[in-house]
């Protein structure tokens, strides 16, 4: 009965870690779009500059 009961909290246990792996890499690619975007528009600024000289 024991190992039914150990099993039961490693199950749980493994479910957790897994569910914050995904919040932590979903908040971490939602970071990255941003900066990606944040970089796009910067290097659309330095062309449109350079254009203008």
């Amino acid at each position: 009965m024991e190992i039914y009961f150990l099993g039961a909290i490693a199950l749980m246990a493994v479910f957790f870690v897994i569910t914050y792996a995904v919040r932590i890499g979903i908040d971490t690619s939602k970071q990255m779009q941003a900066i990606r975007r944040e970089m796009i528009a910067l290097r659309n600024q330095v062309k449109r500059l350079e254009e203008d000289k």
